[in-house]
């Protein structure tokens, strides 16, 4: 299937949980802004020198995943988020299965889209503003020698008690990543609550993840 102009390199949309702080950078506090578009394209040069990540294997991603994400994004909080109120009514052990189902499914339906990963370098948009705050939006762009628009992507991001910045959320020219999945699995939660969501996880991923609005890749 042909890639839209939209879905080319929403990679990088999966890529807001993915572009993560690594640990060292973490301990500095760095300039949020730099700090964005440092990780994106750090991300995206890691990408493009490994073949296996470039060509979507999931078990690659997940390492990636593994190793620069989980401990820098607040990935509880981008779960909760996407589930909505059912969230406060769900025990320990359904959270924590809701959060490795929510980090699986992304995992699968994002990885085909690491393909599409070529020249791309993140940049700034350009604003008057620079003020840091704790709570932001970091605006940036995609941009690409093989395509005439850049790509809008939208990072929300706090400071947390220790300093340190944490991703939540990202935006793909309009589209909230968690805002999107919330619609995606509220159907599912108002009839079978908790229970049924974790059941499209856990037995029905492939059916679910093929179904969830997600950029298109080639067959």
């Amino acid at each position: 299937m042909k890639m839209q102009r939209r879905d080319v390199l929403c990679a990088a949309a999966a890529l807001a949980w993915i572009s993560a702080v690594p640990a060292a950078w973490a301990d500095d506090a760095p300039d949020p802004f730099a700090l964005i578009v440092d990780l994106n394209n750090a991300v995206l040069d890691e990408i493009r020198r490994d073949p296996k990540l470039h060509a979507g294997d999931p078990e690659r991603l997940r390492a990636l995943v593994d190793r620069l994400v989980m401990p820098n994004v607040d990935f509880p909080m981008m779960t909760r988020m996407a589930v909505g109120p059912k969230w406060r009514t769900a025990s320990e052990d359904e959270r924590r299965r809701l959060e490795a189902g929510f980090k699986n499914l992304l995992i699968r339906v994002y990885s085909g889209a690491l393909t599409s990963v070529k020249d791309e370098r993140c940049e700034l948009r350009p604003t008057r503003s620079r003020a840091v705050r704790e709570q932001m939006v970091i605006r940036t762009l995609l941009k690409s020698g093989a395509r005439p628009e850049p790509i809008g992507l939208d990072y929300r991001i706090y400071r947390t008690k220790a300093g340190e910045w944490k991703i939540v959320d990202v935006n793909v020219e309009g589209i909230w990543m968690v805002e999107n999945y919330r619609t995606q699995f509220a159907s599912i939660l108002g009839e079978k609550g908790v229970a049924g969501l974790l059941e499209v996880f856990e037995k029905r991923m492939d059916e679910f993840a093929a179904q969830v609005k997600a950029p298109a890749v080639k067959s």
